[in-house]
């Protein structure tokens, strides 16, 4: 339970991270200092975001190992209502490490900016308001 604890302390950190630079994002789209900074700052999100749903899941044994099992699972056992989402946030942090065509950069950065910030937000909001115990 303690790795679980550190894991969101970390997700929560990095998300406040991450709403700094979506939110410079949105106030100028065209710095390429903010479109970097929002898209390494949701790689790591992401990442983390990932992570907390696996050692979730373990406390209530299911083990999963990769972010497409985690997500899978945690859909399955209803902590995850928008999979699909997640499944696209995956793609597409794996994309945004590779791509190099700025138009398909661009429609990522608008994912990560609106509906995957949305989701990740829900996502923060349920887990501090999370009781371990039940």
């Amino acid at each position: 339970m303690r790795r679980l604890h550190e894991r969101i302390e970390n997700f929560e950190r990095a998300f406040i991270l991450f709403q700094n630079m979506r939110n410079n994002y949105v106030a100028d789209k065209y710095s390429d200092s903010n479109r970097l900074a929002l898209t390494q700052s949701f790689e790591i999100v992401f990442e983390l975001g990932w992570k907390v749903l696996k050692d979730y899941l373990f406390t209530k044994d299911i083990e999963v190992f990769t972010p497409r099992d985690s997500i899978k699972a945690a859909f399955s056992a209803n902590i995850l209502p928008k999979a699909q989402i997640w499944i696209d946030m995956a793609k597409d942090r794996n994309a945004s490490s590779h791509e190099y065509n700025m138009e398909k950069v661009d429609i990522i950065l608008e994912r990560i900016s609106s509906v995957y910030y949305n989701e990740l937000l829900n996502f923060s909001e349920q887990f501090k308001n999370k009781d371990f115990n039940e």
